[in-house]
C-alpha cells in the first residue's frame, strides 16, 4: 500500500528548544493514524511540521510532496482542522458564507451543500455561526476541511469541547468518510477509547517516537508508562467495536 505521509529523521527546534528529535514513520494511504502523547510532548508541533507550517530539519512529505514545498495545488488536497481556530463567532456570518469564502473552485456551485451533507449537517447552511452548539461548530469545521475534496485530513483534537454524544457522532462520521472516499486521516487525540475504537495505527510521541503500530499492539503497559507515567501503565486495551 502506498504511503500518504513519509517522515524521516524529523527534528524541530523552537525558541532554542528541541521539541522533536529524529522522528521517522510512514502513514499508509486510507488509514486513520492517531498521534498520542502527554501534554507538551510535540504532537501539535509534529502536525504543523508535516503541514509545512513551521520550520523543520530532516524529511517530511505529504502526498509525495515535501512539506516545506507544499503549494496551493497540493494544499487543496489537504484538509486541516487546527486545535484552536482564531475566529470571532460573534461576527454576523452564516455557515454558507463561511464555506463560500474558502471555496477554491468557484465552478462548484453546490460545494457547500456537498461538504455539509458529508457530515450530516446540511440543515446548518443558513444558520449564523454564533448560534451553533459545540458539536455543530465542529461539524462545520470538518465540512470546511472537506470543502475542496481533500485526499487527506489533519485533525488536531477535533472533538475537544464537544459532549460525549456529539463526539461519538463526529468519529462515526470520520469512519464513514474514510470508507466512502478512502481519505487518509491523521488526528491528535488524548482519548484512548477513541484511539482504540477508530484508529488503524498509532504514533506515540514524547519528543521522540516512542512507539508506532496498531493500537492493540503498540500501546502496551510499558509504552503507556513511558508516555504518561506509572498511573497509566495498566490502561485496559480495548478492541474496536
Amino acid at each position: 500500500m502506498e504511503n500518504a505521509i513519509s517522515v524521516k529523521n524529523l527534528n524541530v527546534v523552537l525558541n532554542g528548544h528541541r521539541v522533536l528529535a529524529d522522528v521517522s514513520f510512514d502513514v499508509s494511504a486510507g488509514s486513520i493514524a492517531a498521534i498520542v502523547g502527554p501534554n507538551g510532548s510535540g504532537k501539535t508541533t509534529l502536525m504543523k511540521a508535516m503541514l509545512g507550517l513551521i520550520p523543520y530539519q530532516g524529511e517530511s512529505a505529504v502526498l509525495g510532496v515535501p512539506s516545506a514545498a507544499l503549494n496551493q495545488r497540493v494544499a487543496a488536497r489537504i484538509g486541516y482542522v487546527p486545535q484552536r481556530l482564531d475566529f470571532d463567532r460573534t461576527m454576523p456570518v452564516t455557515v454558507a458564507e463561511l464555506l463560500d469564502v474558502h471555496l477554491l473552485d468557484r465552478s462548484r456551485k453546490n460545494a457547500a451543500h456537498e461538504a455539509l451533507s458529508a457530515v450530516d449537517a446540511r440543515d446548518l447552511l443558513p444558520k449564523m455561526i454564533g448560534v451553533l452548539s459545540g458539536g455543530e461548530f465542529q461539524r462545520v469545521l470538518l465540512a470546511l476541511a472537506l470543502l475542496n475534496k481533500p485526499d487527506i485530513l489533519f485533525l488536531d483534537e477535533p472533538a475537544a469541547g464537544v459532549d460525549i454524544e456529539g463526539a461519538a457522532e463526529f468519529y462515526a462520521r470520520l469512519q464513514d468518510l474514510r470508507a466512502q472516499r478512502h481519505i487518509t486521516i491523521v488526528m491528535v487525540s488524548h482519548d484512548m477509547d477513541v484511539v482504540f475504537r477508530h484508529a488503524t495505527t498509532v504514533l506515540c510521541i514524547n519528543h521522540v517516537l516512542v512507539c508506532q503500530g496498531a493500537p492493540s499492539d503498540a500501546l502496551t503497559p510499558d509504552t503507556m508508562h513511558a508516555l504518561y507515567g506509572p498511573e497509566h501503565a495498566l490502561y485496559p486495551h480495548k478492541e474496536k467495536r
